[in-house]
């Protein structure tokens, strides 16, 4: 007789690579800001001398001006870590990491006047006459935005009362000013002054700003090593848009990756032919979700001369119903094999890591983990990870036992080691960080994200639009 209790045996997924150079197979690390150091971003070579000298623009207060300048002189010098210490390495300065010098545009600067500061923040809705400022000074800067690369805003601390309301459909500023500079066609960087110049650790902002920076004005900080070619990976994400019952609607939006993780571009549009699933989750029509594929299908083929991939993924946070599955096989029948996996953060499991005789490890399980449960998959995306030859251990969270995310497999015959291998590298893919990893695959983590953010974009046109505007 079989014991009920018993579950099979949990196996170990490698940490993925990073691949620094397009030309060269030997250009890898594990680790993102090592790899960075030793070879520099992947694109550099590709780019050549173009944005030879990144020009940054500025918003702000009385005084930003000079608050950016003495940032930006930071970037260009030497920081050596304060935290993470098993992980975060010493910051070698802006043109030493990624090959470009970094310089403020002092023509192209306007500074919020101090009455202006006082209407707003005496007024009965600070976020909504903040946000109505800021659109008119970005409106007016961008007259000039071929004088300058990348605009940041200076967000104060004495401003924090304008930054959000969630009474008014869980406003957002952050959210509001890449919505409104993507019309624009503007990367942008927003400095809050409690996130940026007062956390302790500068070596820390200066790598997340530096990543940040490159990435939005030139693409392509890092890609993944040894990914199964001919792939690519899509993730789904809805948002409501209107919260009045007899007039919302459903914001989809679906963001395409490359196989090494590289994202292209995402496609965003508003419908009404939804229906709402468990938890009033929203899942599309046949015909709407096949609409999302094609469009998706065909952004990949605009980048490989055409070719359509062999394998494609999906991944979404709620269920695949039996419509959106059916969609998706007619809008990818060009496809071998088609992938649509649903990812859940919230599950009960914990994994303890045992040593010896019955003894608790002094660390957690280690990243990678994996536990088949019949047709899931459990992965520790979260744990333990040795990123030097001296065997230190290095655990991102710091405390607490992580909890695994679930894989649910709707359609795909491909195999789950597999899965659970690109799924840990997609973690690795958010070039907004400076961090390891993610819990969450790239996929999902940015479609959330987009999904957030356009639903605030006053119009939204049929047409692909660039992940790094929303960075």
């Amino acid at each position: 007789m079989s014991n009920a209790s018993h579950i099979v045996a949990y196996e170990n997924v490698p940490e993925p690579y990073l691949t620094f150079c397009p030309e060269r197979d030997d250009c890898i690390n594990i680790h993102p800001l090592k790899g960075l150091v030793q070879y520099g971003p992947y694109n550099q070579k590709l780019i050549g001398n173009a944005f030879s000298n990144i020009r940054v623009a500025s918003i702000g207060p009385i005084g930003s001006q000079k608050i950016i300048a003495n940032l930006i002189n930071q970037l260009k010098t030497k920081q050596v870590p304060q935290e993470r210490k098993s992980y975060l390495i010493d910051f070698p300065g802006f043109e030493q990491v990624f090959k470009k010098n970094i310089s403020i545009n002092e023509n192209i600067n306007i500074e919020i006047t101090e009455e202006e500061e006082r209407t707003f923040l005496n007024s009965s809705k600070p976020y909504q006459n903040l946000a109505k400022l800021l659109a008119q000074l970005i409106r007016k800067i961008a007259t000039n935005k071929y004088d300058f690369e990348i605009l940041f805003i200076y967000l104060p601390i004495k401003w924090e009362q304008a930054f959000e309301c969630k009474e008014d459909n869980e406003f957002d500023l952050h959210d509001y000013i890449k919505a409104l500079c993507v019309g624009y066609g503007i990367p942008t960087q927003i400095i809050r002054e409690d996130k940026a110049l007062q956390y302790p650790c500068q070596c820390s902002v200066m790598w997340h700003l530096g990543i940040a920076v490159y990435s939005k004005i030139t693409g392509v900080s890092w890609k993944l090593a040894n990914m199964p070619t001919d792939t690519a990976y899509i993730g789904m994400s809805y948002a409501i848009r209107n919260q009045n019952e007899k007039s919302r609607f459903v914001t989809c939006c679906s963001q395409v990756f490359d196989a090494e993780g590289s994202g292209l571009e995402f496609v965003a549009y508003d419908t009404d032919n939804y229906k709402l699933g468990l938890n009033d989750n929203p899942y599309l029509s046949k015909d709407e979700i096949r609409r999302v594929m094609s469009r998706c299908l065909s952004i990949y083929q605009e980048r490989n001369a055409g070719k359509p991939p062999k394998n494609i993924v999906i991944h979404k946070s709620t269920e695949f119903k039996e419509e959106e599955i059916d969609g998706c096989y007619d809008a990818l029948r060009v496809c071998k094999d088609i992938e649509l996996v649903q990812i859940q953060q919230n599950v009960s499991w914990k994994g303890i890591k045992i040593e010896g005789r019955q003894k608790v490890a002094g660390y957690p399980c280690n990243r990678g983990t994996i536990l088949r449960l019949d047709n899931d998959l459990l992965v520790w995306t979260q744990g333990d990870i040795i990123l030097s030859n001296d065997g230190r251990h290095f655990y991102k969270e710091g405390r607490g036992v992580p909890a695994p995310i679930l894989l649910k497999r709707y359609a795909g015959h491909g195999s789950l080691y597999e899965s659970a291998y690109s799924i840990l590298g997609l973690s690795k893919m958010n070039w907004n960080s400076d961090s390891l990893y993610d819990r969450l695959p790239v996929t999902l983590e940015f479609a959330k994200k987009l999904a957030r953010t356009i639903k605030r974009m006053p119009n939204l046109e049929a047409k692909p639009y660039q992940y790094r505007f929303f960075m």
